[in-house]
């Protein structure tokens, strides 16, 4: 199967973004804790694509490394949930969530924390929205931070079969733009598992 739009139609793309909009503002709420302020999450976009594909979809110029967080799922379906931003913007989103004037020196000591418990706050949300929404125990494990070359991360372990869910996303925190992604790199056979879900779901 080379086409995942064969799989997940715009009914089912837009099911699932609506489930993980429900994810994303519970991630709101704790992250404004985190911050001490509102913080806007939004879900602009979801699509498809292969997993060779994703770089250039992510940024037109895409960045040379990528700063981030993974944490790998299990259950009825399973596969990798990834977070992740440009160094710019992970260092702009650790600022904001110190809420301090700290040196670029010391903000890059303590960016891994920082970013891994952001990613954790988001990653969950996502998950356990599926979960729940599905009525499936979905266990993951540990988030991961990661600091790497984009083409090589989503070069890593691919398949002809592996496919990701990719959502597109912005943060608003004190009027700055701080843009990240949530991706799910899936094979066929979860993707059909999820496109069963949102079926039952539906009514289908």
């Amino acid at each position: 199967m080379n086409n995942p739009n064969a799989i997940l139609d715009d009914i089912h793309l837009d099911a699932l973004g609506e489930l993980l909009n429900i994810g994303m503002g519970a991630a709101t709420a704790s992250l404004s804790t985190m911050v001490r302020q509102e913080v806007l999450l939004s879900v602009p976009i979801i699509r498809v694509l292969a997993q060779q594909k994703v770089p250039n979809q992510l940024y037109d110029k895409p960045p040379h490394t990528i700063s981030g967080v993974r944490q790998s799922f299990s259950g009825e379906f399973c596969g990798d949930a990834l977070l992740l931003f440009t160094d710019e913007n992970s260092i702009s989103l650790v600022r904001a969530v110190l809420g301090e004037a700290l040196p670029l020196a010391q903000l890059s000591e303590m960016e891994e924390e920082a970013i891994t418990e952001i990613g954790n706050i988001i990653l969950n949300a996502c998950i356990s929205s599926l979960a729940n929404v599905f009525h499936e125990h979905l266990s993951s494990d540990t988030p991961e931070y990661i600091h790497e070359e984009l083409n090589e991360l989503f070069a890593e372990g691919q398949r002809d079969d592996s496919f990701v869910l990719l959502l597109k996303m912005s943060f608003q925190i004190a009027e700055q733009d701080i843009t990240g992604h949530v991706t799910f790199i899936m094979d066929i056979e979860s993707i059909t598992k999820v496109r069963k879900q949102i079926d039952t779901m539906l009514g289908i």
